[in-house]
């Protein structure tokens, strides 16, 4: 007899893990799950080789700490079975953590040649993660394709042939499970017009757009960022309304799938300063449309291989997940203040003394104003510099 009871508990205890992470199973509504998502991040775990080699649990809980609500998991290989089993482990990562996971697939084939051959690649791709993820929490969603590019640009029908193909394979599978579809030229907002709704998204369909995906810039028109003028705020505000009036007219929630908040791939010619007045306003903007967003990307901010922040971006991701953050603020009362100045000296001359800003994760590193690694009596001089002198720019704004 107590053998048979001891087979029964070990048995349990082997598939709890798996109930675990498939998570309440009820069906989230595409409304519902906007509202959800909150602010969040592209990832890299399952898309390039130091992504993948480097990937851990920690990753994930250095996120969650920060105020990340959500990860768009971007993945570029095929559905190999070695891909899969590393893809739940993220997802299940994920899930464990209270971190809402999104599958993105970059499918590079068919946007570079978009045949009946490729897209039915695609479709295969999705339809081998959808029966791998089958009963799993309906937190996790999948976005069928990674910004549309290439030669697929110029294609919205096939485009939207894809969607069409893929969804019905997907929901003969899973039912009630979030997708995600984008339109051509970048997923831009102007381009939402020409979706083509799939005939089975059964009502738990979303739409992404993305601007600024690659940052902003001191030389393009299009999305010319450089103090912020009305006209500057206006590009960010006007592709919002567009995005908003799609949403409203088609009953079907959005989600910006990446914007950056420099040009960190091209010239990477803004300070952090400029970097965090840029994203102030494009966070606090989405915010007050109700439209969540993911940032572009974590390997711009987190070192995967030594598991912690790169400090230099760290004021620039903390102004966007911790709002109301200010670089020398060391009170966290939103104000610059000799009080502050004060502070930063007082944790000097005593380096057990906790100060506020350092229930922040790496808070820190908000108040080495002059960048030198080390908190130090110049930081505090230079934040009280900053407080005599609001035009006076210190070396981490520089």
């Amino acid at each position: 007899m107590k053998k048979i009871v001891f087979i029964i508990f070990f048995s349990l205890m082997m598939i709890l893990p798996t109930y675990a992470n498939s998570g309440v199973n009820e069906a989230i509504s595409p409304w519902n799950y906007q509202s959800m998502l909150g602010k969040g991040i592209d990832v890299d775990w399952a898309k390039t080789e130091k992504g993948i080699n480097y990937y851990s649990e920690k990753e994930v809980k250095d996120f969650k700490d920060i105020g990340i609500k959500h990860v768009r998991i971007r993945v570029s290989k095929n559905a190999t079975k070695e891909m899969l089993n590393h893809l739940e482990l993220v997802v299940n990562d994920c899930l464990n953590n209270d971190m809402i996971p999104i599958i993105a697939y970059q499918a590079d084939d068919f946007k570079n040649n978009p045949t009946q051959e490729n897209m039915d690649k695609v479709t295969d791709w999705w339809k081998k993660v959808a029966e791998r993820f089958e009963g799993y929490s309906y937190k996790l969603s999948y976005d069928l394709l990674i910004e549309c590019t290439d030669t697929l640009n110029k294609q919205p029908d096939t485009l939207n042939e894809m969607y069409e193909q893929t969804t019905t394979a997907i929901r003969s599978i899973d039912n009630k499970r979030i997708i995600i579809i984008s339109p051509i030229v970048r997923s831009s907002p102007e381009n939402l017009q020409y979706l083509k709704i799939p005939t089975l998204h059964n009502n738990y369909l979303m739409a992404e757009w993305h601007f600024y995906a690659a940052g902003p810039s001191k030389i393009n028109e299009n999305k010319k960022c450089t103090t912020g003028t009305d006209e500057e705020k206006k590009l960010i505000s006007d592709r919002i309304q567009i995005a908003l009036d799609w949403q409203n007219s088609n009953n079907i929630p959005t989600w910006v799938g990446a914007w950056m908040p420099s040009n960190y791939n091209d010239e990477n010619d803004y300070t952090v300063g400029e970097q965090i007045t840029f994203s102030n306003y494009m966070t606090k903007s989405l915010e007050k449309a109700k439209i969540p967003f993911a940032v572009n990307a974590d390997h711009q901010f987190y070192d995967s291989e030594k598991n912690k922040w790169i400090n230099e971006k760290f004021p620039v991701i903390s102004s966007i997940f911790n709002t109301g953050i200010t670089i020398g603020d060391a009170d966290r009362d939103g104000v610059l203040s000799n009080e502050d100045s004060a502070l930063i000296l007082q944790k000097v001359i005593n380096g057990n003394v906790n100060l506020p800003i350092e229930d922040i994760p790496n808070g820190l590193t908000l108040l080495d104003v002059d960048k030198d690694g080390v908190l130090s009596s110049n930081d505090a001089t230079y934040v009280l510099q900053k407080v005599l002198d609001k035009k006076f720019n210190m070396p981490i704004e520089k």
